[in-house]
C-alpha cells in the first residue's frame, strides 16, 4: 500500500498546475458538495467566487472547533471579496483578541450606511420628522457564543456569513435591500479560545459520544466565562468588563430592532425559544405589546424554520424576560426585541443523550435555520417593528410624565470614585445627565456643584433610567430564572434622592456628555510631619495599597478625628490613612512624590499637616491610629470553587484596588506553603475534598495570626469545620407542610419557589468595626441570592452587619424564607486564637456591581489583621 501511495504521489507531481489543481478539486468536491448540502438543502445558489467556511478553513464545519482568530480570518476574507459586508474591530478583550462585527446588507446600503444609520436613530427622538418606514432598514442584531462554551453558535456565524455574503436567491438578495444585518460572531472570545482548545486537545477519531468522555467535561473554570470569570450575558446592564463596555458602546450607535442571542443548554434538552411565560415574566415597565403580539410574531418565522428541520423545540418555560441584564432582554428597554435561542449542546463533537446521539453539526444547523428566520421576520414585519421602536421612545416621555417621580439627584463629594462611575454607567446607556450648577438639598441630602448630577425622567430613555433607580417587590408570580432585583443605584451605595412633586424643566443645567476630568492633590504641599487621607473614597483602599507597596509606614484611624491642615479644619472619619515622615526609611521630598503620584493615580486628595495634635477626636500618634500591615493574600480557585464568585474577587482586587493575589488550585492548596500568606480568600464553593490534615493546617495557620475571609457555602464549610466559633441557622422548611397533597405538575415550581433568586436586603451595619470603615450610614444593602443564615455571634462585637427585622428592599422572596432573614447575620467576625475569621453570609463582590459591599470585603483584605473583637 505504502509503495502504491508513493507512486501516485510521484505522478502527481509530474502533472502540469493546472491539472493538479483540477484533480484536487475534484476530490474535495463532493465532501464540500456533501456539506453544503447538509447544511443548506435547499439548493440555494452560491457565488462561486466566494469561498464556504469550509474551502477556507480547510475542514468541514462541525468537525473541529475553529479558534477566534480564524473566524475573523475568514470573515476579513470575505469583506475583502465582497462588496456586501465590512468587518469592524469594535474593541479588544482582556487577553488582547478582536471584538469584531461583520455587517452585512446590499452594496448600495453599504455605499450609504451611516445615512442609514443616522435616519435609524431619529426614531429615537420624539421630535423628529416621522421616517419613512417603507424605506428605512430593519437592522437586525445575531449576536453568537456570549458564553464561550457553547460554541455551536460561533460555527454558526461563520455558515450564516457565508450564506448572506454568497447567497444568489432572490429572497437573499430581498433582505439584504431591506435589512441591516450587524453579525458578532463571538461576543467572548477568550472563553471561546478557552473551549475550543479544550474540546480540541481531547476530540477523537472517531469521536466518542460516551457523556464521560473527557471532551465532554471541560475543566475548571470552562470555557462560559471571559478572563476574569465574568460571565458576559450577566453584565449588559452592569456593564463592568471592558468586553461588554465595547459591546454595549456599539449596540447604542445602531439600536437594533431584533437582537437574537445564541446559547447552549443541556445535551437532553430540545430547542427553546421564544414567547416566555406569560405575564409573570415580563418587565413591568415594557408595553406588553412588545411580549403579546411581537413575540410571538417573530417567532412563528422561527418555528416555520424548526419545523422544517423536523426538531423538536419548546416555549413557555423556565427562562424569562423579566430583568433587563441579558442580551435577549436589554434591547426591551431599548424598543427593540431581544431574543434567546437555546439549543441541546453536544459539548463535543458527538454526545449521547435520551433521543438519541446530539452531533455539532445538528446544533450548528438548528441555530443556522433560526438565524436565517429571523432575518426574514425582520425583513417581512419591517414596518411593524420600526413603528414599534418609534412610539416606544415617543411614548416614553408621556409615560415618565404620568408618574411622580420627576428627576432622580446623585452624587456623592467624598466618593468621586462611584459618583464617577456610576455616571459612566449613565452615559453608556445614553441616559440624559445634567450637572448641578447650585447646591441644592433634596429629601434631606445634599448636591454640590463638581459632584452633583440629576437626570430627569421625561425623556426618550425613560425606561433605561426606570430601570437604574427603581426596584419591585410585588411581582405577578414566584418562579424566577434569575434575580429580581436590578437596581443599580442601589449597589453602589452614593447618596441619590427623587424629585416627587412640583415641576422639572427638562434641559435646565449643564447636559454632560462625557465624564468631568477630575485630578488628585495634596493640599498644602509637602510637610514635614504627616500626610493624611479621608477613606470615604471607593478609591482609598487602591491608594493604601499603593503606599503599602512602596514600603511605607502607614496608620489607620480607629477613631474619627478633626485635623487643623495647612488649607483649615477638615474631618477625618474611620479608616482615615495617616502617612507619618518621621516613620518612613525615605527622605521628605521622596514621600511627598509618592504621596502627589497616590494622589494624581487615583484622582485623590492628601491634606498636608504640621502638627499631631487634633482639634478634636484621636491625636495621630493616638493607639487607636494602627500601622497597617501589607495584606499578602492567595484566593483559592479551581474544581469546587464556584469560578464567577472568585472571577469577581480577582477582579475587584486585581482591577480596582492593584493587588496581585495569588490564585492557588484547589488540589495545589494542600501542599502550599501558608505561612507565605497572612490573608486567605474562599468564595463560595464546596471545599469538601480536602483532607481533615488541610482543615487541621488551615486551623493552625489561623490561630497562628492568618486571617481567613468567606462568603456563601465557604462561610458554612468553615463553621462546619469548626474553624470558627459561630453557627449556621438550619435552612428554611419546605413550603409544603408534611401531609399536604399537591398536583404532580407542580413540583418544579414549588421547589424554585422556595429559593431566594437574588433579592437586594437591608442590614444594620457598625460603622466603627474596621470591616465597615469608610461606611457612612449603619442602613447597608446586601444581595442575597442562597440559602446560607449565619447566626449572630455571641461576641456582643462580632456582628459587623445584621438584617433588619423589615429587610426586604427589593425582589421577590417568599414568606418562609422572610422569616429566616430576619435577624440573622449578613456580616461576622470571629477571633480565633491570634486570627481573625470573616464570614459574609453572601457574595460581596456581587457580579462586579455591587460596590456597596465590595467595600467591606476590600476592608476584610486591608483591615482584618487591625481587628480585635
Amino acid at each position: 500500500m505504502k509503495s502504491i501511495t508513493t507512486g501516485i504521489l510521484k505522478f502527481l507531481t509530474l502533472l502540469k498546475p493546472i491539472v493538479l489543481t483540477s484533480l484536487i478539486v475534484m476530490l474535495i468536491t463532493p465532501a464540500l458538495t456533501a456539506q453544503q448540502d447538509y447544511y443548506f438543502p435547499d439548493e440555494t445558489e452560491f457565488n462561486e467566487a466566494i469561498p464556504t467556511p469550509e474551502e477556507f478553513l480547510g475542514y468541514p464545519i462541525g468537525t473541529h472547533y475553529t479558534r477566534h482568530d480564524r473566524i475573523v480570518a475568514y470573515l476579513e476574507e470575505l469583506a475583502r471579496l465582497s462588496d456586501r459586508a465590512t468587518i469592524q474591530e469594535i474593541g479588544q478583550t482582556v487577553q488582547l483578541r478582536p471584538q469584531v462585527i461583520f455587517t452585512i446588507t446590499s452594496p448600495d446600503n453599504h455605499e450609504n450606511l451611516e445615512e442609514i444609520r443616522q435616519e435609524h436613530l431619529t426614531l429615537l427622538d420624539p421630535d423628529a420628522p416621522i421616517v419613512d418606514l417603507e424605506s428605512a432598514k430593519s437592522i437586525i442584531s445575531l449576536a453568537y457564543s456570549v458564553h464561550g462554551n457553547e460554541s455551536s453558535s460561533g460555527e454558526t456565524a461563520l455558515l450564516t456569513a457565508y450564506y448572506f455574503v454568497a447567497g444568489e436567491s432572490e429572497e437573499t438578495l430581498h433582505f439584504l435591500d431591506e435589512a441591516v444585518i450587524l453579525l458578532d460572531p463571538a461576543q467572548n472570545p477568550d472563553g471561546r479560545d478557552r473551549a475550543a482548545h479544550w474540546h480540541n486537545s481531547y476530540k477523537s477519531f472517531p469521536a466518542v459520544a460516551d457523556p464521560y468522555d473527557i471532551e465532554h467535561i471541560e475543566g475548571w473554570p470552562n470555557g462560559r466565562s471571559n478572563h476574569f470569570l465574568h460571565d458576559l450575558n450577566r453584565d449588559w446592564f452592569a456593564v463592568t468588563q471592558q468586553e461588554s463596555q465595547n459591546r454595549v458602546d456599539f449596540y447604542q450607535q445602531w439600536f437594533p430592532n431584533i437582537q437574537i442571542d445564541f446559547h447552549e443548554m443541556g445535551t437532553n434538552s430540545t430547542y427553546y425559544l421564544e414567547p416566555t411565560q406569560p405575564e409573570r415574566t415580563w418587565n413591568p415597565i415594557i408595553p406588553e405589546y412588545r411580549y403579546e403580539y411581537l413575540s410571538p410574531l417573530i417567532s412563528g418565522y422561527q418555528t416555520d424554520a424548526l419545523d422544517e428541520l423536523g426538531a423538536l423545540y419548546w416555549t413557555k418555560e423556565v427562562f424569562d424576560n423579566i430583568s433587563p441584564i441579558y442580551g435577549s432582554t436589554y434591547p426591551d428597554i431599548l424598543g427593540g426585541v431581544g431574543i434567546t435561542f437555546e439549543v441541546g449542546s453536544s459539548r463535543g463533537l458527538v454526545q449521547e443523550s435520551v433521543s438519541g446521539d446530539v452531533t455539532f453539526e445538528s446544533t450548528i444547523k438548528q441555530h443556522l435555520y433560526t438565524g436565517i428566520a429571523t432575518v426574514r421576520a425582520g425583513v417581512a414585519e419591517k414596518e411593524t417593528l420600526l413603528e414599534y421602536q418609534k412610539d416606544f421612545f415617543r411614548t416614553a416621555v408621556d409615560k415618565a410624565e404620568s408618574q411622580p417621580v420627576r428627576a432622580y439627584y446623585f452624587g456623592d463629594s467624598g466618593d468621586i470614585t462611584l459618583t464617577d462611575k456610576f455616571l459612566n454607567l449613565l452615559l453608556t446607556h445614553s441616559v440624559d445627565v445634567y450637572a448641578v450648577e447650585e447646591t441644592e438639598t433634596v429629601e434631606g441630602k445634599t448636591f454640590r456643584p463638581g459632584s452633583g448630577f440629576v437626570v430627569p425622567t421625561s425623556q426618550p430613555n425613560y425606561h433605561i433610567v426606570h430601570d437604574i433607580f427603581e426596584s419591585h417587590t410585588s411581582f405577578a408570580d414566584s418562579v424566577f430564572y434569575d434575580i429580581t432585583a436590578w437596581s443599580q443605584v442601589q449597589g453602589y451605595g452614593i447618596q441619590y434622592a427623587k424629585v416627587e412633586s412640583g415641576s422639572y424643566q427638562r434641559g435646565w443645567g449643564t447636559a454632560v456628555s462625557e465624564l468631568p476630568e477630575r485630578s488628585g492633590s495634596v493640599e498644602g504641599g509637602q510637610t514635614d510631619y504627616a500626610y493624611l487621607l479621608q477613606w470615604s473614597d471607593y478609591s482609598a483602599p487602591a491608594a493604601l495599597y499603593r503606599l503599602l507597596d512602596e514600603d511605607l509606614i502607614v496608620r489607620s484611624a480607629h477613631q474619627p478625628f478633626v485635623s487643623q491642615t495647612r488649607t483649615g479644619e477638615v474631618e477625618f472619619g474611620y479608616g482615615s490613612v495617616i502617612v507619618a515622615v518621621a516613620e518612613q526609611q525615605i527622605s521628605g521630598r521622596e514621600l511627598f512624590e509618592i504621596i502627589e503620584s497616590t494622589a494624581d493615580e487615583f484622582d485623590l486628595t492628601f491634606h498636608a499637616v504640621d502638627t499631631g495634635l487634633s482639634r478634636s477626636g484621636i491625636d495621630l500618634g493616638s493607639r487607636n491610629a494602627q500601622v497597617v500591615d501589607k495584606p499578602e493574600a492567595a484566593i483559592v480557585f479551581g474544581s469546587g470553587v464556584r469560578s464567577t464568585e472568585a472571577g469577581e474577587a480577582w477582579f475587584l482586587l486585581n482591577r480596582h484596588a492593584g493587588i496581585g493575589i495569588t490564585k492557588i488550585d484547589t488540589d495545589i492548596f494542600p501542599r502550599a506553603d501558608l505561612q507565605r500568606y497572612n490573608t486567605i480568600v474562599l468564595v463560595d464553593g464546596n471545599y469538601s475534598r480536602w483532607s481533615e490534615d488541610t482543615t487541621d493546617e488551615l486551623r493552625s495557620w489561623i490561630r497562628n495570626g492568618g486571617v481567613l475571609i468567606t462568603s456563601g457555602r465557604a462561610s458554612a464549610w468553615a463553621i462546619q469545620q469548626e474553624l470558627v466559633s459561630e453557627n449556621l441557622i438550619a435552612e428554611s422548611p419546605e413550603l409544603t407542610p408534611d401531609g399536604s397533597r399537591f398536583n404532580y405538575e407542580e413540583r418544579d415550581d414549588r421547589r424554585r419557589a422556595n429559593s431566594i433568586p437574588g433579592v437586594i436586603l437591608e442590614a444594620d451595619i457598625d460603622p466603627s468595626n474596621p470591616i465597615a470603615f469608610g461606611v457612612k450610614d449603619r442602613r447597608q444593602l446586601f444581595i442575597k441570592q442562597s440559602s446560607n443564615f449565619l447566626k449572630p455571634s455571641e461576641n456582643p462585637y462580632g456582628t459587623v452587619a445584621q438584617f433588619t427585622e423589615d429587610p426586604l428592599v427589593a425582589g421577590f422572596v417568599n414568606d418562609a424564607n422572610l422569616d429566616q432573614i430576619r435577624g440573622t447575620a449578613a456580616l461576622l467576625v470571629s477571633q480565633e486564637g491570634s486570627g481573625k475569621v470573616i464570614l459574609f453570609s453572601e457574595n460581596p463582590n456581587f457580579r462586579s456591581y455591587w460596590h456597596t459591599t465590595s467595600r467591606l470585603f476590600l476592608n476584610a483584605i486591608l483591615f482584618g489583621q487591625n481587628v480585635r473583637v
